[in-house]
């Protein structure tokens, strides 16, 4: 009897089959590996993502915040629902995030929306749970690195323009924008009266939320921008000037 018919003979006659391969066995067993590392890198980066917007929330815990992995994991975006996406001065940010670009935007976008495409997210809504601070908190020295935007051309005689224009602004505003752009220098009650109107339309814009004023929210900004060019950092001013001139385009669109 030839070796196939016999093989053919004993598997009729209900002899049990060889064990399964060991290949087979380790590729199953790599296979469940992967899976679990897989899972195990997603639920951390979906903590270190909750500490981001974390620290976020305990800055500023009466609007939203997201955060989320795009690119293959490579970027982080940092979101917030506030006038399109703008992230206000007084917030401070960590470090290795990037930010929305001033772009005009529908003005009821929630941070779902302005997040995208994302693998992995984090949330926060509007006086939800903060967790508590740990030992491995970001840093929040991301401010100058983050609040990037395409250059606006001549930034200072910009800024003068956009305030000369703002009905909702004090005088004192245009005179203090001119002074800082050609840097005159400006005294310290000027710059103190700028800090308490800015944070008198911040209480203004953040108490409307999510209803803000758009025109209240452009003052905001650029007075921020105002006071960023004060403190010679033309990063911020370039950032906070170029959300007004977006968000100022969104509204002549409406």
């Amino acid at each position: 009897m030839s070796p196939v018919a016999k093989s053919t003979s004993q598997a009729s006659h209900g002899q049990t089959p060889s064990a399964a391969s060991p290949l087979a066995g380790a590729t199953v067993a790599a296979t469940v590996g992967a899976t679990t590392g897989d899972a195990a890198n997603r639920s951390a980066e979906q903590q270190r993502l909750r500490r981001f917007v974390d620290a976020m929330a305990r800055q500023e815990p009466n609007i939203s915040w997201a955060a989320g992995l795009r690119d293959g994991g490579r970027t982080t975006l940092l979101v917030t629902d506030l006038a399109g996406g703008w992230i206000p001065p007084h917030v401070r940010l960590p470090a290795h995030v990037t930010l929305l670009e001033p772009a005009p935007r529908r003005h009821d976008a929630n941070v779902e929306d302005l997040l995208g495409a994302v693998s992995v997210a984090a949330v926060h809504q509007p006086h939800g749970y903060i967790g508590e601070p740990e030992p491995d908190e970001p840093a929040l020295t991301g401010d100058r690195t983050a609040r990037t935007a395409p250059t606006v051309d001549e930034l200072g005689p910009t800024l003068v323009e956009a305030v000369r224009r703002r009905d909702g602004l004090p005088r004192i505003a245009q005179a203090v924008a001119v002074a800082a752009a050609r840097n005159y220098g400006v005294p310290d009650n000027e710059v103190e009266l700028l800090h308490e109107r800015a944070t008198e339309i911040q209480q203004s814009v953040l108490s409307a939320y999510p209803h803000h004023d758009a025109d209240t929210a452009i003052d905001w900004m650029l007075l921020a921008a105002i006071n960023a060019l004060i403190e010679g950092n033309h990063t911020a001013a370039n950032y906070h000037l170029a959300w007004a001139i977006a968000v100022t385009s969104t509204r002549r669109g409406a």
